[in-house]
Protein backbone atom coordinates (compact mmCIF):
# COMPACT_ATOMS: atom_id res chain seq x y z
CA UNK A 1 0.00 0.00 0.00
CA UNK A 2 2.88 2.32 0.87
CA UNK A 3 4.52 1.66 -2.48
CA UNK A 4 1.23 2.39 -4.25
CA UNK A 5 0.91 5.76 -2.52
CA UNK A 6 4.50 6.65 -3.46
CA UNK A 7 3.81 5.75 -7.08
CA UNK A 8 0.69 7.91 -7.12
CA UNK A 9 2.61 10.87 -5.66
CA UNK A 10 5.41 10.42 -8.19
CA UNK A 11 2.90 10.31 -11.05
CA UNK A 12 1.22 13.47 -9.77
CA UNK A 13 4.57 15.26 -9.55
CA UNK A 14 5.45 14.08 -13.05
CA UNK A 15 2.11 15.23 -14.45
CA UNK A 16 2.50 18.58 -12.72
CA UNK A 17 5.98 18.97 -14.14
CA UNK A 18 4.84 18.21 -17.67
CA UNK A 19 1.89 20.56 -17.31
CA UNK A 20 4.15 23.29 -15.97
CA UNK A 21 6.60 22.82 -18.84
CA UNK A 22 3.81 23.09 -21.42
CA UNK A 23 2.42 26.20 -19.72
CA UNK A 24 5.83 27.93 -19.70
CA UNK A 25 6.48 26.93 -23.32
CA UNK A 26 3.12 28.31 -24.46
CA UNK A 27 3.66 31.50 -22.46
CA UNK A 28 7.06 32.08 -24.04
CA UNK A 29 5.61 31.49 -27.51
CA UNK A 30 2.81 34.01 -26.89
CA UNK A 31 5.36 36.60 -25.78
CA UNK A 32 7.54 35.86 -28.81
CA UNK A 33 4.58 36.40 -31.16
CA UNK A 34 3.62 39.64 -29.36
CA UNK A 35 7.16 40.93 -29.86
CA UNK A 36 7.16 39.99 -33.55
CA UNK A 37 3.84 41.79 -34.10
CA UNK A 38 5.42 45.06 -32.97
CA UNK A 39 7.36 45.15 -36.24
CA UNK A 40 7.21 43.89 -39.82
CA UNK A 41 5.96 40.31 -40.08
CA UNK A 42 4.16 37.85 -42.31
CA UNK A 43 1.30 35.50 -41.48
CA UNK A 44 1.07 32.38 -43.64
CA UNK A 45 -2.38 32.03 -45.25
CA UNK A 46 -1.65 29.39 -47.91
CA UNK A 47 -3.32 26.01 -47.27
CA UNK A 48 -0.20 24.02 -48.19
CA UNK A 49 3.26 24.22 -46.54
CA UNK A 50 5.65 26.71 -48.15
CA UNK A 51 9.37 25.95 -48.42
CA UNK A 52 11.86 28.16 -46.62
CA UNK A 53 14.84 28.61 -48.95
CA UNK A 54 18.46 29.55 -48.32
CA UNK A 55 18.23 32.09 -51.17
CA UNK A 56 15.36 34.00 -52.86
CA UNK A 57 15.25 31.34 -55.52
CA UNK A 58 12.90 28.36 -55.90
CA UNK A 59 15.86 26.12 -56.84
CA UNK A 60 17.91 26.88 -53.72
CA UNK A 61 18.17 24.51 -50.74
CA UNK A 62 15.13 24.11 -48.48
CA UNK A 63 15.58 24.67 -44.75
CA UNK A 64 12.09 23.40 -43.93
CA UNK A 65 8.55 24.69 -44.32
CA UNK A 66 6.14 27.24 -42.87
CA UNK A 67 2.45 26.44 -42.42
CA UNK A 68 -0.88 28.25 -42.44
CA UNK A 69 -1.45 30.40 -39.37
CA UNK A 70 2.23 30.72 -38.45
CA UNK A 71 3.82 34.15 -37.94
CA UNK A 72 7.41 35.17 -38.73
CA UNK A 73 9.49 38.31 -38.38
CA UNK A 74 10.55 39.83 -41.71
CA UNK A 75 14.17 40.93 -42.04
CA UNK A 76 14.31 41.88 -45.71
CA UNK A 77 12.49 41.53 -49.02
CA UNK A 78 13.62 40.72 -52.57
CA UNK A 79 11.55 42.06 -55.48
CA UNK A 80 13.64 40.84 -58.42
CA UNK A 81 11.21 38.05 -59.42
CA UNK A 82 8.24 38.99 -61.59
CA UNK A 83 6.29 36.03 -60.17
CA UNK A 84 7.00 36.16 -56.42
CA UNK A 85 7.73 38.45 -53.51
CA UNK A 86 10.55 36.88 -51.49
CA UNK A 87 10.58 37.59 -47.74
CA UNK A 88 13.66 36.97 -45.61
CA UNK A 89 12.44 35.75 -42.24
CA UNK A 90 13.70 34.61 -38.85
CA UNK A 91 13.31 30.83 -38.99
CA UNK A 92 14.22 29.37 -35.61
CA UNK A 93 17.94 30.11 -35.14
CA UNK A 94 18.40 30.55 -38.88
CA UNK A 95 17.29 32.99 -41.56
CA UNK A 96 15.57 31.92 -44.76
CA UNK A 97 13.49 33.11 -47.70
CA UNK A 98 9.75 32.53 -48.16
CA UNK A 99 7.95 33.20 -51.45
CA UNK A 100 4.50 34.72 -51.89
CA UNK A 101 2.72 34.93 -55.24
CA UNK A 102 2.38 38.42 -56.68
CA UNK A 103 -1.11 37.69 -58.06
CA UNK A 104 -2.32 35.24 -55.41
CA UNK A 105 -0.85 36.03 -52.01
CA UNK A 106 0.43 33.12 -49.90
CA UNK A 107 1.11 35.31 -46.87
CA UNK A 108 -0.36 38.42 -45.30
CA UNK A 109 2.25 41.19 -45.22
CA UNK A 110 1.78 43.21 -42.00
CA UNK A 111 3.41 46.50 -40.92
CA UNK A 112 5.36 46.62 -44.16
CA UNK A 113 7.50 49.82 -44.05
CA UNK A 114 7.98 49.91 -47.85
CA UNK A 115 4.40 48.85 -48.69
CA UNK A 116 5.37 46.37 -51.42
CA UNK A 117 2.23 44.27 -51.40
CA UNK A 118 -0.57 44.98 -53.85
CA UNK A 119 -3.95 45.41 -52.08
CA UNK A 120 -6.55 42.76 -52.80
CA UNK A 121 -10.35 42.43 -52.61
CA UNK A 122 -12.21 39.21 -51.89
CA UNK A 123 -15.92 38.32 -51.69
CA UNK A 124 -17.78 35.08 -51.00
CA UNK A 125 -20.88 35.31 -53.23
CA UNK A 126 -20.85 35.16 -57.02
CA UNK A 127 -23.78 37.58 -57.18
CA UNK A 128 -24.19 40.83 -55.25
CA UNK A 129 -27.88 41.73 -54.81
CA UNK A 130 -29.15 45.23 -53.98
CA UNK A 131 -32.43 47.14 -54.32
CA UNK A 132 -31.04 50.01 -56.38
CA UNK A 133 -27.71 51.33 -57.61
CA UNK A 134 -27.74 53.85 -54.75
CA UNK A 135 -27.64 50.99 -52.24
CA UNK A 136 -24.22 49.73 -53.34
CA UNK A 137 -21.73 49.54 -50.48
CA UNK A 138 -18.54 47.61 -49.69
CA UNK A 139 -19.60 45.85 -46.50
CA UNK A 140 -19.54 42.43 -48.18
CA UNK A 141 -15.94 42.86 -49.34
CA UNK A 142 -12.86 41.53 -47.58
CA UNK A 143 -9.82 43.75 -47.97
CA UNK A 144 -6.30 42.34 -47.82
CA UNK A 145 -4.01 45.32 -47.22
CA UNK A 146 -1.31 45.89 -44.60
CA UNK A 147 -2.31 49.51 -43.90
CA UNK A 148 -5.59 51.35 -43.39
CA UNK A 149 -4.61 53.81 -46.12
CA UNK A 150 -6.61 52.58 -49.11
CA UNK A 151 -9.58 53.59 -51.24
CA UNK A 152 -12.23 51.47 -53.00
CA UNK A 153 -14.13 52.67 -56.07
CA UNK A 154 -16.51 50.89 -58.45
CA UNK A 155 -18.04 51.01 -61.91
CA UNK A 156 -21.25 49.22 -62.95
CA UNK A 157 -21.39 47.72 -66.44
CA UNK A 158 -24.50 46.71 -68.39
CA UNK A 159 -24.94 44.17 -71.15
CA UNK A 160 -27.79 42.24 -72.75
CA UNK A 161 -27.45 38.47 -72.72
CA UNK A 162 -27.46 37.61 -76.44
CA UNK A 163 -29.03 34.18 -75.85
CA UNK A 164 -31.88 35.17 -73.52
CA UNK A 165 -32.12 38.91 -74.31
CA UNK A 166 -32.15 39.88 -70.65
CA UNK A 167 -30.28 42.66 -68.86
CA UNK A 168 -27.12 41.70 -67.01
CA UNK A 169 -25.04 43.92 -64.78
CA UNK A 170 -21.47 43.64 -63.48
CA UNK A 171 -19.70 45.67 -60.82
CA UNK A 172 -15.96 46.24 -61.07
CA UNK A 173 -14.28 47.12 -57.76
CA UNK A 174 -10.87 48.80 -57.72
CA UNK A 175 -8.78 49.12 -54.56
CA UNK A 176 -5.86 51.55 -54.45
CA UNK A 177 -3.40 51.84 -51.57
CA UNK A 178 -1.46 54.86 -50.33
CA UNK A 179 1.52 54.01 -52.54
CA UNK A 180 -0.66 54.04 -55.67
CA UNK A 181 -0.71 50.27 -56.23
CA UNK A 182 -4.10 48.90 -57.19
CA UNK A 183 -6.00 45.80 -58.22
CA UNK A 184 -9.52 45.16 -59.52
CA UNK A 185 -12.09 42.42 -59.22
CA UNK A 186 -15.47 41.97 -60.92
CA UNK A 187 -18.70 40.56 -59.50
CA UNK A 188 -22.13 40.05 -61.03
CA UNK A 189 -24.75 42.38 -59.55
CA UNK A 190 -28.55 42.12 -59.60
CA UNK A 191 -30.96 45.00 -58.97
CA UNK A 192 -34.59 44.98 -57.86
CA UNK A 193 -34.89 48.42 -59.48
CA UNK A 194 -32.91 48.62 -62.72
CA UNK A 195 -30.56 51.61 -62.92
CA UNK A 196 -30.82 54.34 -65.51
CA UNK A 197 -28.47 53.95 -68.48
CA UNK A 198 -26.74 57.17 -67.47
CA UNK A 199 -25.62 55.47 -64.25
CA UNK A 200 -23.86 52.52 -65.90
CA UNK A 201 -21.37 51.84 -68.69
CA UNK A 202 -21.67 49.55 -71.68
CA UNK A 203 -19.92 46.26 -70.98
CA UNK A 204 -18.34 46.55 -74.42
CA UNK A 205 -16.17 49.35 -72.99
CA UNK A 206 -14.79 46.96 -70.38
CA UNK A 207 -14.05 44.27 -72.98
CA UNK A 208 -12.01 46.79 -74.96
Amino acid sequence: MKNFVICVILLMLLAGGVGGYIFIKNYKEEKRIEKIKEGWYIEVIYDKPINVRTLPNAKSESLGTVKKGEIYKVIDVNLESSTYFWYKIEYGKEEGWVASGRKIHWVNDINDPVDIAVPEIKFNDNVYRVVSIDDINYKHLEVIEDTANYKITHVVYHEVDPTQFIDQYWILYTITDGAGKSSSKMQKIEFEELPDESQVKDFFEYKK
